[in-house]
């Protein structure tokens, strides 16, 4: 009997989609949006893997929805091999969710990989693993701050909202910034009020924090922050109480990390506190410029390093999003709706799909609302294609080893015809399918 399933009947549930993209399982929720890896085929037959990031469905707001439409379009201009790339924008069949087709990295936020490598190494990441990830970062911010529209007009995009949540380190080695929500642009159609703060205030800087004029130094700043803190192990600003935070983001004195961390080279040390300046005009002055002098104190560490390190040190988000990958590309799965007989396991299947079909999300990551769609799993057995199918024909002999096998053939042929042959019995090799208990 299957569990949780009628006896006669089987239970199916629409498999979540997002236009024409398929969901494979859930990644991450926030307070705007929850994200999803889906996959879409084409028409060469195979299947491409995205991340979906939805708008959630009661955020009905007409002012939710323009800043997440703000930020489609603000990232989708952005091309840097450091930025997740964004494909798409579109709005849901089922709900008229707004939702926003982007590039799948498989990997973890900066913030889940710093709390691994203290937990598991008892220390903070290695000096140059985070140079490596910042200055990467630094040359995704830059090209952002860089881009320009399509009559080749400069976008002024500033990120404002840069923190180890926002910078994705995949397996594949390489750092790319995410989450451009609340991004300024000049083409924006939401503007910020007067005094009105924007992004994590653990991270934000003076003049932001002040609700001040702010530029692409800005974002040096929120990222001079994040260098400390993956230096240190420790948060720079944060105190858990918003207004104390601001507090010291506006009057602390920013301790050199190697008070903390005494083997941080001093250029390094050096290169990050020049983004900590608070005087705008003594601050590094653009992105280019950080990652230069990260890249100058620091050895570089190479791509099959950081792969290594954030593989190892991935922890438990990166295994959970590798085993559910795994899940998603089963081989021949078969979907099944047909009535099946309480008093046996045996299950007529409706159509087959491909070995890396969706067939719902995976039980226990997800939307509650939307399950996992019955399924059974193919034995693996070969069986005939059609009843009484022949081979195909052998190819054509040599007529000379024609004429020399034709006498062994013909008398083979009339011993056979002598031969007391009883009934003749076509076997088959039925198809079988067991439910999964």
């Amino acid at each position: 009997m299957l569990e949780g399933v009628q006896p006669g009947y089987v239970h199916q549930v629409k498999p979540l989609t997002f236009g024409n993209y398929e969901a494979l399982f859930h990644i991450a929720s926030g307070g705007m949006a929850e994200v999803f890896a889906a996959r879409i085929g084409s028409t060469s037959g195979r299947e491409r893997l995205v991340a979906v990031k939805r708008l959630l469905p009661d955020l009905t707001d007409e002012r939710f929805k323009t800043m997440f439409m703000d930020e489609a379009q603000i990232a989708s201009q952005v091309r840097s091999p450091h930025v997740v790339r964004t494909f798409e924008l579109g709005t849901d069949d089922d709900d008229g969710a707004l939702f926003i087709v982007m590039e799948l990295i498989v990997g973890v936020t900066l913030f889940e990989l710093c709390v691994s490598s203290v937990e598991d190494h008892h220390r903070p990441m290695p000096e140059p693993v985070i140079a490596e990830i910042i200055a990467q970062a630094a040359q995704g911010m830059s090209d952002a701050h860089e881009a320009t529209g399509k009559n080749g007009e400069p976008l002024q995009i500033i990120h404002r909202d840069l923190s180890p949540q926002n910078l994705l380190c995949g397996v594949d080695g390489r750092v790319r910034v995410t989450d451009f929500g609340i991004a300024r642009a000049r083409s924006r159609m939401t503007e910020t009020r007067a005094g009105q703060l924007k992004g994590k205030v653990a991270y934000v800087s003076p003049e932001q924090a002040r609700g001040k004029r702010i530029d692409a130094r800005s974002d040096v700043f929120s990222l001079g922050i994040v260098a400390w803190e993956g230096l240190t192990g420790k948060s720079l600003f944060n105190t858990g109480k918003p207004n104390e935070t601001l507090k010291r983001v506006l009057n602390m004195s920013i301790p050199d990390p190697r008070q903390l961390r005494p083997d941080v080279s001093p250029e390094v040390a050096k290169a990050v506190l020049w983004a900590l300046e608070r005087d705008v005009e003594r601050r590094c002055p653009s992105m280019a410029r950080f990652e230069r002098a990260l890249r100058e104190a620091s050895p570089r560490v190479s791509k099959e390093r950081l792969s290594g390190f954030i593989t190892r040190f991935g922890g438990p988000s990166l295994d959970r999003i590798q085993q559910a990958l795994h899940k998603s590309r089963q081989p021949q799965r078969i979907a099944f709706s047909r009535p099946v007989d309480s008093g046996t396991t045996r299950l007529v299947p409706s159509a087959p799909v491909s070995s890396t079909r969706l067939l719902g999300a995976p039980t226990g990551v997800g939307s509650p609302e939307r399950g996992v769609e019955t399924e059974v799993l193919h034995d693996r057995k070969t069986a005939p294609s059609a009843r009484g199918e022949r081979a195909a024909p052998r190819p054509k002999r040599y007529a000379a080893l024609a004429v020399g096998l034709l006498a062994w053939i013909l008398a083979a042929v009339v011993v056979y015809l002598a031969m007391d042959r009883g009934p003749r019995r076509e076997e088959t090799s039925p198809l079988r399918f067991e439910a999964e208990r």
